[in-house]
Formats: structure tokens, sequence, C-alpha cells
């Protein structure tokens, strides 16, 4: 009987093996099912990743091209100030180019002049203080008033480039000429005129009658007549070679 025994004990071994070798076998799959749903799991955690980087590099984009147009802004208002200036100088140019051209005939103080009207002085040239009847007040009196009938004819005393018909409170109608070599007229006290700014004309012509002048209505008829150098107030009758 106990050989029996011993001998179905002996005979159940291999079983036993086999039990433990499968056991196994279900370990290693259950172990290798965790860990391919592991590394499927990092899988999924990279993709979300390179997503992620994927969108950022998109708004990079996106801000660089912001920055094209915003430099495309700059270089069309970098051409817009570029062709302003062109035209402000092409307008300096044409402006330089307008003035009146100084001849042999139409030099400050060696020219020949005419007498704007008649050659009487009523009141000369002088920067000193002197009293003004109608104003009832004392100032200077940078001008020649050549003695005039109202209506009387005005004319130009050489050749020039009409600059500006104006009315002044003070001087009534005013017509300002460039007579050359910096030289510029001012006929004041004009009722008619018969130019126009930028005209030119020559000397002698008529450029229109004589009305009044409303800071000296107290004084005889005449026209008040000023001449300036270069900006400066000069005596007409110098730069005319006259006397009084």
């Amino acid at each position: 009987m106990l050989m029996r025994c011993y001998f179905m004990a002996t005979k159940d071994k291999p079983n036993n093996r086999n039990l433990r070798a499968l056991f196994s076998v279900i370990c290693l799959f259950i172990i290798s099912l965790g860990l391919i749903v592991y590394f499927s799991t990092q899988s999924t955690g990279n993709t979300q990743v390179n997503e992620a980087t994927t969108v950022k590099q998109t708004q990079t984009t996106e801000v660089q091209k912001r920055v094209t147009v915003k430099e495309t802004e700059t270089e069309k208002t970098t051409a817009q100030e570029k062709s302003t200036t062109a035209a402000d100088e092409k307008t300096t140019a044409v402006t330089e180019a307008a003035t009146m051209q100084q001849g042999d005939t139409n030099t400050p103080y060696k020219s020949f002049y005419k007498y704007p009207c008649e050659e009487k002085i009523i009141s000369g040239y002088t920067e000193e203080l002197v009293k003004n009847d109608t104003m009832g007040d004392y100032r200077s009196h940078t001008a020649i008033d050549f003695a005039c009938a109202k209506g009387g004819k005005v004319s130009a005393v050489n050749d020039g480039l009409v600059i500006a018909v104006e009315k002044d409170n003070l001087l009534g109608k005013v017509i300002k000429i460039d007579h050359g070599g910096k030289l510029v007229a001012s006929y004041c006290g004009l009722d008619t005129v018969n130019v126009s700014e930028g005209d030119y004309v020559t000397i002698g012509q008529t450029l229109g009658t004589l009305g009044t002048v409303p800071f000296e209505l107290n004084s005889d008829s005449h026209l008040h007549f000023e001449t300036t150098v270069d900006g400066k107030s000069v005596n007409p009758l110098d730069v005319m070679g006259k006397s009084e």
C-alpha cells in the first residue's frame, strides 16, 4: 500500500511542473500587457506635447507676419516722406526761379530808374521819429512820398516781376515788385491796379492809378513809395540815383 502511494505521488510531479510553467506564462503575459498599456499612454502624452509645440510655432509665424506688415507700413511711410521732401525741393526750386534776374539795366544804385509819377517830393525818407498828422503820433518815415493827383498814373520805376498785389489797412492797395538785385519796391495807396502777381513789367509801364494812403490822409495827395534791398529799408532816391 505504501509503495502504491509513493508511486502516485511521484507520478503527479510533472503535472505540478506544468502548472507552474502555465502560471509563469500567464504572469509574463500580464506583465507584457501592462508594459504595452504603459508605453501606449506615454506615446499619447508625447503626441499632445508635440501638438502644443506646433501651435506655439504657428503663433510665432503669425507674430513674424505682423512684424512684416509693420515693416511694410514703415517702408511706405518712408517712401511718402521722401516723395514729400522731393516735392518741397521742387517747390523751392520753382520759387527761387520766380525772381527778377538782375541785369545791366536794373542794378540797384547803378541803373537808370524812372520816377513812378511826378518828380515833386512832399515828404522825404527818414529813420528818425517824425510827427504823423493823421495818426497823431511819432514814427519813422522809411519811404518817399511823391506828389501825384488822385487818379493819376503810377508807373514802374524799372523792369521787374510783380510778387504781390495786396490791401493794407495803413497803406491801402499795394503793388510789390521785385526789380532785381534783391531790390523790392512797394507802390502804396493805389486806387486801380492793372497788373497781377506773377506779371513781368517793363520800365515806365502803367501799374494802375493813385488812390489814397489811409495813414497819411491829412497830407497832400501822393504816392507812398518804399524800397528794400535784401529785406532792409533803403532810401528810394539813393537806389534810383535821384535827389530831392
